[in-house]
């Protein structure tokens, strides 16, 4: 496995099951967290555990890594690149949602959590996408 399809694997399993919950109480108990500084602390131990999770990974992969140079190629650089460029339409459509519809008949936390949903379905896409690229044979673009 490459060190790049290695970093893929890392981001979704630090990033998924993290939001995942944070979500599941946003939308499941939304009386659970009454007041703006619970929801903020809410949101900054999602992201934190999310943080943590990764730069630990990220560690563990380096130190088997030790002496290697981290090598990418042309497809690499193309996995990469059709992964990135379906994530970005994701992200469009969210940020249009977010933006120019429901300012129109909601505010305060469901933007902002509509805006985290985005964000995040979008880097679960692409890296779900990288993880496809590098499991399918491809010959060209």
């Amino acid at each position: 496995m490459s060190s790049l399809e290695k970093r893929a694997w890392l981001a979704l399993w630090s990033m998924c099951p993290v939001y995942c919950i944070y979500f599941a109480i946003q939308i499941g108990f939304p009386d659970l967290l009454p007041t703006m500084l619970e929801r903020i602390v809410c949101f900054a131990l999602a992201a934190s555990i999310h943080a943590v999770g990764y730069v630990s990974g990220l560690l563990v992969i380096k130190r088997h890594e030790a002496g290697e140079p981290l090598l990418e190629d042309e497809r690499d650089r193309a996995i990469d690149g059709r992964a990135t460029r379906a994530a970005y339409f994701i992200l469009l459509t969210g940020m249009i949602v977010v933006g120019m519809i429901m300012p129109f008949s909601n505010g305060g936390w469901k933007l902002v959590n509509t805006a985290l949903l985005a964000i995040v379905l979008t880097e679960t896409a692409r890296y779900a996408l990288i993880l496809i690229g590098y499991r399918q044979p491809r010959l060209a673009h």
